[in-house]
């Protein structure tokens, strides 16, 4: 048996969403991440994720996983009772041996990236599937990523997932859509600092890598969104403005 069947054997009794093809592609991944990078999971649930890179960096340069989740449950298990995942999470790690390769960082995306301050080589994206969920937790995190880091995306067979990796790295000059198993895309950010020459259509190429950039399209996009925000801060102004006497819906604010 070798280290890939092993850890499929050590996974396969740990609670998840991942496929072995896919289990395997993060163990690939988390192998090649040059050493003192660091691995961040957006998103372990119950470690099967988790597991995989973890074997997968012991193969290689021994970086640590860090794995940020508040284990408060899922939505689809809280109504079952199940609302604290960390018991089960801290188990399966010292089940597969892995824990001291792992950083539990028992907190959101958005407070764990507050006080991030490392350089970061691969990146795991996993958490809630809506658009602008995965687009936060991306940009939010992308600004860590190294020259030559992966990023890989979960689940881009459903809508959010796909429209973010359609924005932001199909129309991206700074990523490169390297690997596609199953419904994980995984893109590597450049590692050139690029030099653009722009023709009279606003189409750009660096001279150094010959990477191309659509600037006409971007600059389109950019103006729909800034018209998009303009709309909603009017609509907001306008509900808030609403006379005293008239009842207003509230809406259930998100965590």
């Amino acid at each position: 048996m070798n280290d890939v069947e092993k850890v499929r054997q050590l996974t396969s009794g740990i609670d998840g969403w991942l496929s072995d093809s896919e289990g395997e592609l993060l163990y690939e991944l988390a192998k090649k991440v040059p050493s003192g990078q660091a691995i961040v999971e957006i998103s372990s649930w119950k470690g099967k994720s988790t597991v995989w890179l973890a074997k997968g960096t012991e193969a290689g340069q021994r970086n640590k996983v860090h794995s940020v989740d508040p284990h408060s449950g899922s939505k689809a298990h809280i109504s079952e009772g199940e609302t604290n995942t960390y018991p089960a999470f801290v188990d399966n790690l010292t089940k597969a041996g892995v824990q001291d390769i792992v950083v539990p960082l028992v907190k959101t995306s958005a407070e764990a990236v507050e006080r991030w301050r490392e350089g970061i080589g691969l990146l795991w994206i996993d958490a809630m599937h809506e658009y602008e969920d995965v687009k936060r937790d991306f940009l939010s995190w992308e600004p860590h990523l190294l020259p030559g880091a992966r990023v890989a995306f979960h689940d881009c067979d459903q809508a959010g997932p796909a429209q973010v990796v359609k924005e932001y790295i199909n129309h991206s000059n700074g990523f490169t859509i390297v690997r596609h198993v199953a419904t994980i895309v995984v893109a590597e950010k450049s590692k050139c600092i690029h030099h653009w020459v722009i023709d009279s259509n606003n189409f750009g190429v660096c001279k150094y890598c010959g990477l191309k950039r659509d600037f006409g399209k971007l600059r389109q996009k950019q103006r729909e969104k800034a018209t998009e925000k303009q709309a909603t801060i009017g609509r907001n102004t306008h509900k808030t403005s609403m006379p005293k006497g008239r009842k207003r819906k509230h809406g259930r604010a998100r965590s």
